[in-house]
Formats: C-alpha cells, sequence, structure tokens
C-alpha cells in the first residue's frame, strides 16, 4: 500500500510538472494573426521579459507600440542614466526571490485569447505563477495589465 501512493504521488508531480513546462506557446485552431501575435508574446517574454538583463541588443520599437512604450517608462522604478529605461519587468509577477519550493525558472506556460485584441499569458516567473493581460494592436504590444492572482 505505501509503495502504490508513493508511485500515486510521483504521478501527481510528474502531471504537475508537465503542464508548468509547455514552451513555447501555440494552437492550431488559432487565426494566423493570433498565431503572429502568441509567436510575438513569446518573442517579447524571451528577449524582453525574462531576459537576465533587462535591457535586451533587440530595438523595442520593433515590438512595443509608442502607447506601451511610453506606459514602460512611466512604470519604470530605477534611476535611468542613459536613454530610455523600459520597466519590462512589469510585464512579470511582483516577485522579487526564486519560489524556494521550486527549480526558480521564468518560463510561458500558456496564452489565451480573450477578447478585442487583448491575451492573457499564463507564466511561471522565478517558479511564482503569474497572468498578465497583453493587447496586441497593429503587430505590437498596445497595452499590458497584471492580473492579480
Amino acid at each position: 500500500m505505501l509503495l502504490f501512493l508513493q508511485d500515486l504521488r510521483l504521478a501527481e508531480k510528474n502531471i504537475k510538472e508537465a503542464t508548468i513546462e509547455q514552451s513555447p506557446i501555440t494552437d492550431e485552431d488559432v487565426s494566423d494573426e493570433g498565431t503572429e501575435n502568441i509567436s510575438l508574446i513569446n518573442t517579447v517574454y524571451e528577449k524582453f521579459v525574462f531576459a537576465i538583463d533587462s535591457q535586451s541588443d533587440e530595438n523595442p520599437e520593433k515590438y512595443f507600440s509608442d502607447n506601451a512604450l511610453k506606459k514602460l517608462q512611466k512604470d519604470y522604478e530605477f534611476d535611468c542614466d542613459e536613454g530610455s529605461c523600459y520597466a519590462f519587468y512589469a510585464l512579470r509577477t511582483e516577485m522579487q526571490d526564486s519560489n524556494p519550493d521550486t527549480d526558480g525558472a521564468s518560463k510561458m506556460c500558456d496564452i489565451e485569447i480573450d477578447r478585442d485584441g487583448w491575451y492573457i499569458v499564463s507564466y511561471s516567473d522565478m517558479g511564482w505563477a503569474g497572468k498578465t493581460r497583453i493587447k496586441i494592436t497593429d503587430g505590437k504590444i498596445d497595452d499590458y495589465q497584471r492580473v492579480s492572482q
């Protein structure tokens, strides 16, 4: 009986881990525009949001509208010595340290199409579950809202 319970717990743990480690996110039933927007979100999280250095070599104007860039500048909480500084961390959770009960990895889990150009992005931020709503307009991220968990 004890061996059966251990096997059951291990199976449950493996199911939970497999659910968390989905990446990159795509959906065969999504329109071409939806697929492009999901690809854009995945790219932005890889290059800017989950990047070790939040100042990527990539040009953020390629991925963010003027509206979103202004909002990211406004949300920036630190001193900005040179050029434009953006709060790409505003697209993450507000946690500052890794979750000690996890491997501490940051990764995408799911992207759902909401409505009116909005997407709900679910992710693991250093092991902490997070959700952010992202609006895509004309092929760029135009707005965002952190969703409380």
